[in-house]
């Protein structure tokens, strides 16, 4: 029933296109159109209105997917605790807990890892590691964030622990 009613109306629009059009002008002056002569009516022409062709876009091309993941970086990485320059007295027995701070999290495929002297001590997700029995002397930690590849991301600021232990040696004078 829709169909025909839309063709039906499709058919009657060309139809009144394909008319005449004729103008007069009624008792008070105004100007009146219509499909059917009237006394003293003329026949206007209707002239077609320019138009521009719809544009058409141009097919687009499918890029192909890229391999690699999205641009990802980490904005900051810093050593908490311990402050840098404190010492960790001999009753410690050289133990101590390094803690950091990593933002935006760490990625499911990157590592922290924390380094003593440029010598990788632990490593894992966690931004929180227990140092043991570590020797006397100084000490320079700095946490590394690296990606599967072994290349490092992002690395913190240097920490410098000094670390007293008793001395098995006895001195005499």
């Amino acid at each position: 029933m829709k169909i025909t009613t839309l063709l039906l109306s499709l058919l009657a629009a060309h139809g009144a296109l394909a008319a005449d059009v004729y103008m007069s002008r009624d008792a008070n002056g105004n100007v009146v159109f219509s499909d059917k002569p009237s006394a003293n009516a003329e026949k206007h022409v209707v002239r077609e209105l320019p138009s521009v062709p719809a544009f058409v876009p141009p097919p687009q091309v499918q890029q192909p997917a890229r391999a690699s993941e999205p641009a990802f970086n980490y904005t900051s990485l810093s050593i908490v605790t311990p402050q840098s320059g404190h010492t960790l007295a001999t009753g410690y027995a050289g133990n101590v807990e390094v803690s950091g701070i990593l933002s935006p999290g760490l990625r499911e495929s990157d590592t922290l890892i924390l380094m003593d002297n440029g010598v990788a001590l632990r490593e894992g997700r966690q931004t929180a590691f227990q140092l043991t029995n570590l020797d006397r002397g100084e000490h320079q930690l700095q946490m590394v964030v690296k990606d599967k590849d072994g290349i490092t991301l992002i690395s913190s600021n240097l920490v410098k622990l000094f670390v007293q232990r008793s001395s098995v040696l006895k001195r005499g004078n």
